[in-house]
């Protein structure tokens, strides 16, 4: 090898090795077999591309010949034969198409038998009889990919390309490795490009599906509302549970907000349920915008979303944003109705609020008081209400009596609760 066409390999053989790095990163971050798989693969992709462009035997002592040699007739087919393992898998060919199933089963042994059985052949013939195997197995790959894309799965169009961009560089490789003759430096560099290019492209391909996989056992195990994505109703309960154990702890206060939706059947005669759903999405998104991100939210029933405000600094906040949730609830939302057109709704909605300490009080204790307040805000005009914690009774936010801070709240709801023990019978 010429000192350009070493560097030309070697920078290739650089280049394509930083993607199988990026491989084994995503493989120790997720730690699934798929990934583990790719990376497998993506490997083996990687040391049939350096052992074939002759690096080894032009940098290594010529006594590692015979192992080169050795390795360079097997690496081609096991290479094959553990994508079209993985192939059957990432295609789901088992579940979809019975000749797409049997080709790759069949494929597979055919090539993780046959190359060990090249070793036996006589030595000019061994890398022959390998390369015949490997490049027939890449024409069987294109044609299992592009059959899977004709029946519905559109990310095997670009297993296709990559099985297509592989063949022309299988072909040049064999014919460095077999010495069939004199290639030029620019066309060894357009070989090395094609390498590039479709390790490139695979593993691309490979991490959108092992990522979409994930993203489906994510949301199998997750108990999130399939809708809003907000937090189910166990969950928050629990959040909830957790939040009152650290307040007791930490003496903080906070609240407990709850949003009612009001006739929802109503709004489901006007746009069936794809539009009550986006209803439902648009005032979560609008109700997270207010309380903010650090605030779990969740969905404790179809029409009645929760919010766990676990801290706030003064009682006035809890003023402030309830009306500002009502507020912007209260605005039109954009959904497409059942003729298919945009349109504008109002959403008859109730914010209620509930004041939340580390004081022993059962969680549906609370909950049932939160939704109390939220129905009553329904009469409300701002359609906010608060638990006076003295009266017992829903108050509009704006007129709830606040203090400037929680000490003198609390100082302010004891001096009526002593006022009623020390009072004495006429």
């Amino acid at each position: 090898m010429t000192n350009a066409e070493i560097i030309i390999w070697s920078a290739a053989t650089g280049s394509m090795g930083l993607v199988v790095l990026l491989a084994a990163a995503e493989a120790a971050y997720s730690r699934s077999r798929a990934s583990l798989q790719s990376l497998v693969y993506l490997g083996m992709y990687w040391l049939f591309f350096v052992l074939l462009s002759g690096l080894p035997a032009a940098m290594l002592p010529s006594a590692s010949a015979p192992w080169i040699a050795s390795a360079q007739v097997l690496i081609g087919p096991l290479r094959s034969g553990m994508g079209f393992y993985g192939g059957r898998h990432w295609l789901a060919s088992a579940r979809r198409d019975r000749l797409t199933d049997i080709s790759f089963r069949g494929t597979t042994c055919l090539c993780l038998v046959g190359g060990p059985l090249c070793l036996l052949l006589p030595s000019p013939m061994k890398l022959a009889a390998s390369a015949a195997l490997t490049v027939a197995s890449v024409c069987v790959m294109l044609w299992l990919t592009a059959r899977a894309a004709q029946q519905g799965d559109r990310m095997a169009w670009g297993l296709a390309i990559a099985a297509l961009l592989t063949l022309p560089l299988q072909l040049g490789l064999y014919w460095l490795a077999l010495d069939l003759g004199t290639l030029s430096a620019p066309y060894q560099a357009g070989l090395a490009l094609l390498g590039l290019l479709s390790i490139s492209l695979i593993a691309g391909l490979l991490w959108q599906r092992n990522h979409q996989i994930r993203q489906i056992r994510h949301h199998a195990r997750s108990r999130r509302d399939p809708v809003t994505q907000l937090y189910g109703s166990i969950l928050i309960v629990q959040k909830i549970v957790h939040a009152q154990r650290r307040q007791a702890r930490t003496r903080r206060d906070g609240a407990l907000m709850a949003v009612q939706v009001f006739e929802p059947e109503r709004l489901l005669a006007q746009v069936g349920h794809y539009g009550l759903n986006e209803i439902y999405i648009q005032l979560a998104r609008r109700m997270q915008r207010h309380t903010g991100v650090v605030n779990p939210a969740g969905r404790f029933y179809d029409r009645c979303f929760v919010v766990l405000i676990e801290t706030l600094h003064s009682p006035r906040w809890i003023r402030t944003m309830g009306l500002r949730v009502a507020s912007s609830l209260r605005k039109p939302v954009e959904v497409t109705s059942l003729s298919g057109e945009r349109i504008r709704l109002s959403v008859d909605i109730g914010v209620g609020m509930v004041h939340m300490s580390g004081a022993a009080k059962d969680v549906d204790e609370l909950l049932h008081e939160v939704q109390d307040m939220a129905a009553a805000a329904r009469t409300m005009r701002s359609r906010a209400a608060l638990l006076d914690e003295i009266t017992r009774q829903a108050v509009p936010v704006e007129h709830a009596e606040l203090g400037a801070s929680w000490h003198a709240m609390r100082s302010a709801r004891s001096r009526p609760a002593r006022a009623r023990q020390h009072r004495t019978p006429a």
